[in-house]
């Protein structure tokens, strides 16, 4: 190797350098500006997920002794009731139910917030009326062919969905009876 070639290399390496060094400058430069209006949009939109499970004019974050997030809902500054979000399996790992429960017990709303179920399972259980299902209905651990009926052709996701509406039961009963804060 020569040295116009070699110089060359030293050339193209350093101009690559330049290049990777300023566009990470750029991306650090616009997530400093961007990350508080990303928080902000981003607590909006949970909040609003709380609000398609239960009505609240706000919400109150807490945690349990084991870690465990939970939300009191406000409503003219009185408890309403709490949201619970849990994690749990359906066809697939990943799938995120959201529930609502009243201060009397009642699910007031259940809402899958992220799935990585096979496509199209989630929107069949929804328009199957899964989610309605547990509505109105006393706070309790739920079994599919039990005490709710799962959605034909989505029956992994159905027991994955009532799954995490018991977890959250659990939750329930957990902060109620005042042993989890």
């Amino acid at each position: 190797m020569d040295k116009t070639q070699l110089r060359e290399i030293v050339i193209s390496t350093l101009a690559l350098a330049v290049i990777a060094g300023g566009v990470t400058a750029a991306l650090a430069g616009t997530n400093a500006l961007t990350a508080d209006t990303i928080a902000q949009r981003t607590a909006q939109a949970e909040n609003q997920a709380r609000q398609q499970v239960i009505d609240a004019d706000t919400f109150e974050k807490h945690t349990l002794e084991d870690g465990t997030e939970y939300y009191t809902a406000l409503r003219d500054g009185q408890p309403a009731g709490y949201v619970f979000t849990v994690t749990t399996t359906g066809k697939s790992a990943g799938l995120t139910v959201m529930t609502g429960i009243g201060v009397d017990g009642v699910i007031t709303g259940v809402q899958v917030t992220d799935d990585n179920e096979t496509a199209g399972y989630v929107d069949k259980v929804v328009k199957g009326g899964l989610l309605d299902a547990f509505q109105g209905k006393e706070a309790q651990p739920f079994t599919i062919g039990g005490n709710v009926d799962g959605v034909s052709q989505a029956t992994k996701t159905s027991k994955g969905i009532a799954d995490g509406v018991s977890q959250a039961v659990a939750l329930y009963r957990q902060v109620t009876e005042g042993s989890g804060n």
